[in-house]
């Protein structure tokens, strides 16, 4: 197996900082991109819940036509019988295709709620990735700024950084 090399220890106090600042910077972006992931998690299974609510809620809407429409088949048929047993079939056929709408309703209700829910945390998501992406940028540019020497180069990246904090504070608060 081959030696790993060695890494030269930082000499410089310039260097010192810059390291710990890019150590801190990697240490936020392991939050915010955490809190992204589990964001992006619920939002999936909200929207996994959602769909299995709209599937419920079409079910229920096909129950319903059937049952009007079985119910209004029994009276145009049984019209000029008018036996006393197809008209209690069509009034409770009637009353189940009233019963399946109320339950659509609320199923709605529940559905809506749930994809609302999903685009709450997907936003959450996209809000934690746009401040990773700048804590990213961040840790690359204070690297630059070592092998540069640059002073510069290390505050750009400490700004780009405290920028991407804020984002990413700003998703705990969404």
């Amino acid at each position: 197996m081959p030696d790993t090399p060695d890494i030269p220890a930082a000499k410089d106090p310039f260097e010192k900082r810059v390291a710990l600042t890019i150590a801190i910077i990697a240490i936020c972006n392991s939050f915010v991109v955490n809190h992204g992931d589990n964001a992006k998690t619920t939002a999936i299974l909200k929207t996994s819940e959602a769909l299995d609510q709209w599937g419920y809620f079409q079910a229920k809407s096909t129950k319903a036509q059937l049952s009007a429409m079985h119910g209004d088949l029994l009276i145009r048929l049984g019209a000029g019988e008018r036996s006393e047993e197809s008209r209690n079939q069509a009034i409770r056929l009637g009353q189940e295709a009233r019963r399946y709408d109320m339950e659509k309703n609320d199923i709605k209700i529940k559905a809506e709620g749930l994809v609302a829910g999903a685009t709450h945390f997907s936003s959450i998501n996209d809000r934690c990735d746009q401040a990773s992406l700048l804590l990213q940028i961040a840790v690359v540019i204070c690297s630059v700024s070592i092998l540069a020497q640059s002073h510069k180069s290390w505050w750009l990246g400490m700004f780009l950084a405290s920028a991407g904090i804020v984002l990413g504070a700003t998703a705990y608060f969404l």
